[in-house]
């Protein structure tokens, strides 16, 4: 990896420490995009099963009796249930997001340190 003139002169001086805080600075943009964007279509890819009485009713309203008032209806009750699918997968990218990084930054961590005794 190609570092700044002044991050060299760090290693240099005798500060390896210093060194290695400003390259896992500097690879936590990336880290962040990465996770991000697998954390999200993850999400996305599981199917959200949402069973709810109103919409279940609705429908069944409509099958019998397709009316204008019915289908307005309907279509509110879908809208709810897309509303709740997204805030579904929203969270569920969310709390992928903070594992995957969790587990990134012990990963990290952790090969870090048997590397030092190593």
């Amino acid at each position: 990896m190609v570092c700044s003139p002044a991050v060299e002169g760090l290693s240099q001086l005798g500060y390896p420490e210093s060194l290695d805080v400003m390259r896992g600075i500097a690879r936590l943009p990336a880290q962040l995009v990465i996770t991000a964007v697998l954390a999200t279509s993850l999400s996305f890819a599981i199917p959200v099963f949402v069973d709810r009485h109103e919409y279940a009713k609705a429908v069944s309203n409509y099958v019998k009796n397709p009316s204008s008032d019915n289908d307005a209806i309907l279509r509110v009750e879908r809208a709810k249930n897309q509303r709740i699918v997204l805030r579904t997968h929203v969270a569920d990218a969310g709390v992928l997001f903070v594992l995957m990084n969790a587990v990134w930054f012990l990963v990290v961590r952790w090969s870090a340190r048997s590397s030092k005794t190593a």
